[in-house]
């Protein structure tokens, strides 16, 4: 039986929210878009802080043509808020919850109950469907039961999102650093996934008299972007598509000593994600008195499509221990999901 892969992210290519049988969740209609714009919201939101988190270890512009490699990974902490949503009946047009009503029509529409994220826990809760369907030419109600999603955290053992890439700097005239990050695609035939990103730091305390006063400090305007694509084929003529796109504006600010440097940087975060369910999809089902199963396609307009997107001030602090071209760093970023980066750096400034 065919599986349909929820895609959030890792930076580096999948990130399993939840696997659930397409025939089993999509015969929700516009439902599960509904409910999964809430379940994977913490996901996306997490890949997207990841995504402007570790550009930078120094303020400090490579001399003309000098530059590094640079290995780095981050953490974005999933926030409290970001655990659990509320599932109401009145925001869903076939679902309610088990017990609140013999039938969608007669339940409680302001009938609430708590529900884990895809970075939440485990739950218990009962949700029922109801809705009208047509069998030649005759109405019928198809109703059923099903578990509520649960969360990932007891499955991966952590309520972090994670994200990893590879990304590259070098030095160009005018006290300049272009960097470029990426990810190559990585995958097979059904799943495949890539990242790309552009990054440019500019001096700016060269054109203060003050600059040759303080020669290891050094204060710099940063503006990175960065895509990441996923797109994965659950069967012919199906597919699901995710893309991410961010941006970082920051002011930085280092102090660069010859074994170690402390650097900071002080900007916004924004970003935009999404992710659309396409194709044709069908399930199979049986109608009491009736011989044999009937099937039925799921109506295009009512596949999930997601948006989600962030805006959020930053904060980091962070060092790096320089031994020789060999570079050793971390950093912590304040914001809605503070983020903890770390990398190790090949510098030839």
């Amino acid at each position: 039986m065919k599986k349909i892969i929820l895609l959030t992210a890792l930076t580096a290519g999948l990130f399993t929210a939840k696997a659930q049988e397409i025939e089993e969740f999509l015969v929700l209609g516009k439902d599960a878009g509904t409910m999964l714009q809430s379940y994977l919201e913490p996901a996306f939101k997490g890949t997207m802080y990841n995504l402007n988190s570790g550009w930078y270890r120094t303020a400090k512009p490579h001399r003309v043509l000098g530059f590094d490699i640079t290995l780095n990974a981050t953490l974005s902490s999933v926030p409290s808020s970001g655990k659990n949503f509320t599932f109401k009946n009145s925001d869903y047009e076939n679902l309610y919850i088990q017990g609140t009503g013999t039938d969608k029509l007669s339940s409680d529409p302001n009938a609430t109950v708590s529900l884990p994220t895809s970075f939440g826990g485990t739950t218990n809760s009962v949700l029922e469907y109801e809705g009208e369907g047509e069998f030649l030419g005759v109405k019928e109600t198809r109703k059923f039961k099903f578990n509520a999603l649960n969360g990932l955290t007891d499955d991966i053992g952590f309520s972090q999102v994670p994200a990893a890439m590879i990304q590259a700097g070098i030095g160009l005239p005018f006290k300049t650093d272009v960097t470029v990050r990426f990810v190559p695609e990585v995958g097979s035939d059904k799943f495949k996934s890539d990242l790309i990103g552009f990054g440019v730091k500019h001096n700016i305390l060269q054109y203060f008299p003050i600059a040759k006063r303080i020669p290891l400090v050094d204060i710099s305007l940063f503006g990175g972007y960065t895509k990441l694509s996923s797109t994965y084929i659950p069967g012919d003529d199906q597919s699901i598509d995710m893309e991410v796109k961010t941006f970082t504006g920051q002011l930085l600010g280092s102090v660069d000593l010859k074994i170690v440097n402390f650097f900071v940087g002080l900007g916004y975060s924004k970003g935009q994600s999404s992710l659309n369910v396409t194709g044709d999809y069908s399930f199979e089902y049986e109608i009491d008195g009736l011989p044999g199963k009937q099937t039925r396609t799921i109506d295009e307009a009512d596949l999930p499509k997601l948006k989600n997107d962030i805006n959020s001030f930053m904060t980091t602090a962070g060092m790096s221990l320089n031994l020789a071209f060999f570079k050793i760093y971390g950093s912590y970023t304040l914001q809605e999901y503070n983020s903890i980066n770390a990398g190790v750096s090949f510098s030839f400034r």
